[in-house]
């Protein structure tokens, strides 16, 4: 190899490697102004409610203020109400959240088996997924009780189906002509569905966890506010009764920050489910 090559090759990895750390860097600062920028809506948002409601432009009564919500919120934590109030909701909406995601995911897939079984399914499937989580949580109440087992019913109830509908999309997306493939090859119907379908669902499972995050909670608050002893859900619902906004906007406030932290948990498990995904595939 000539000498001007092996100059040329250099300089090509240099400015290959030069362009990916700017590339980094951008995206790194892109970041950073992201944060800053929604910081800074953050801090306007409540500043400017501070004020009206200090200058008497916004009413307390009927909006409150952030530093009554801030009061509450400090007292709460400091008597461990409403850590037990999000503790309670959080393992209703995650035990839910699971459960549902888990089964809706396995039926979904289990359906690529049969298209008959399929066919025949779909009309009770989209009857189940018409009917609001709302509408069934009398009669589940009914059936399991007022404690933390109907809440966890109703937030599988309300992943269950988004997560069958999106598995099962997912498998049937999977290139009909690799599928021929492999029977020319002798491949099992197990095989294919092991070594293929699975696979090539996962963009559209991680995508069904996603929605039923928010999902799982909806069902676990619905489950409170019909009947509950503890909750945030539950607390909402007595300070709504009680005309007590501020403690209503925690509890709203609450249910943001677990949505939000359940959220990044389920990024987490993406992330994991790729690299077990990209290492299987080695």
């Amino acid at each position: 190899m000539s000498d001007a090559l092996q100059n040329d090759i250099s300089t090509s990895i240099i400015n290959e490697r030069d362009a990916v750390r700017e590339n980094e860097r951008r995206e790194r600062f892109e970041a950073i102004s992201v944060r800053l920028v929604q910081i800074a809506i953050a801090a306007s948002f409540f500043g400017l409610w501070e004020w009206g409601t200090r200058t008497g432009h916004i009413s307390t009564f009927l909006f409150g203020s952030p530093s009554q919500v801030w009061e509450l919120a400090a007292a709460r934590l400091q008597n461990g109400s409403l850590l037990y109030g999000a503790y309670l909701t959080g393992l209703e909406t995650i035990i839910g959240f699971l459960l549902g995601s888990i089964l809706g995911t396995a039926l979904g897939l289990g359906l690529w088996y049969s298209r008959f079984v399929a066919r025949v399914m779909s009309v009770f499937i989209l009857a189940l997924g018409s009917v609001p989580v709302l509408a069934l949580g009398p009669l589940i109440i009914i059936w399991f009780g007022v404690g933390i087992e109907s809440k966890i019913i109703l937030a599988t109830v309300s992943c269950v189906i988004v997560a069958l509908l999106q598995a099962y999309e997912g498998a049937q997306q999977v290139d009909k002509d690799l599928i021929k493939l492999l029977k020319s090859f002798g491949a099992t119907k197990f095989q294919i569905f092991t070594k293929v379908v699975i696979p090539s669902s996962y963009g559209w499972v991680v995508a069904a966890a996603k929605l039923n995050v928010g999902f799982a909670l909806i069902g676990a608050v619905i489950g409170e506010y019909i009947s509950s002893e503890a909750g945030l859900g539950n607390i909402i619902l007595i300070a709504g009764a009680n005309y007590n906004i501020p403690l209503v906007l925690l509890g709203v406030f609450s249910l943001m920050v677990l949505a939000f932290a359940l959220s990044l948990a389920v990024g987490v498990l993406e992330r994991t489910l790729l690299k077990w995904k990209v290492s299987g595939n080695r």
